[in-house]
């Protein structure tokens, strides 16, 4: 099996969990107090939407079928449509557990506002043409925005709260801390290929290698952040 081939198997995958998450959310939901619902109703959510833009994208790369990277690298689109629908409900769903921990009022918006900025300049990074001045303007943007996230996050110290609750807190910052960070690195790869090598196999290896790391990071950061929020509030 082939690299395309595996890509594209991955994505099958990437729907299978999503669709698993979406499940499990949606029945755990009703072993949590009223209260504390709405954390398992924004991790299903968040999942449910992947879902549906896995499986967009697993008929856009032809799985089961042909073998084009082509069809792989048309799925940046939906991606984008996809990070741009879910990482701020991510956010959201973080803001709910950090509020138990003694976070201010306001934090989760403040993050949000940044993870657009972040989402819609990586969108405009990656449309661009390799190498030009706009596209390393957008990155750089787009990564600033990230850096503000991260930071954010990371001063963010459970004050109240129940162990459970304080430790949940840590773990989600390292989701978005180191888990988010995949993602302009995954960027950051491809385009250093691009730029080092204009062949059919380079450019084969640039988007299959990306298209890999993103897959894996969402699986990560929308599957594993929800489990640690359920956990949290059960």
């Amino acid at each position: 099996m082939d690299l395309v081939s595996i890509t594209q198997a991955l994505f099958m995958l990437g729907f299978v969990a999503m669709a698993a998450g979406t499940f499990y959310f949606v029945l755990e939901r009703n072993e949590l107090k009223p209260e504390h619902r709405a954390t398992a109703t924004y991790a299903a959510l968040i999942t449910f939407i992947a879902a549906i833009m896995y499986w967009q994208m697993k008929d856009i790369v032809s799985f089961p079928g042909v073998t084009d990277v082509a069809h792989i690298g048309a799925t940046m689109p939906v991606r984008y449509l996809d990070w741009v629908l879910t990482t701020p409900l991510l956010l959201i769903e973080f803001g709910i557990i950090a509020a138990l921990a003694g976070a201010a009022k306001g934090t989760a918006y403040r993050l949000v506002l940044a993870d657009l900025v972040m989402v819609i300049t990586g969108y405009f990074g990656e449309i661009g043409s390799v190498g030009s001045v706009g596209n390393y303007l957008n990155f750089i943007i787009s990564s600033a925005a990230w850096l503000y996230i991260a930071y954010t996050v990371w001063k963010l110290q459970p004050t109240k709260g129940s162990a459970a609750v304080k430790q949940a807190v840590n773990n989600m910052k390292k989701f978005v801390i180191f888990g988010w960070a995949i993602y302009p690195i995954g960027t950051a790869i491809q385009e250093f290929l691009e730029l080092n090598g204009t062949d059919a196999k380079t450019l084969e290896l640039s988007i299959c290698v990306a298209a890999i790391i993103y897959i894996i990071a969402d699986v990560v950061n929308k599957v594993g952040f929800g489990i640690v929020a359920l956990k949290a509030v059960k």
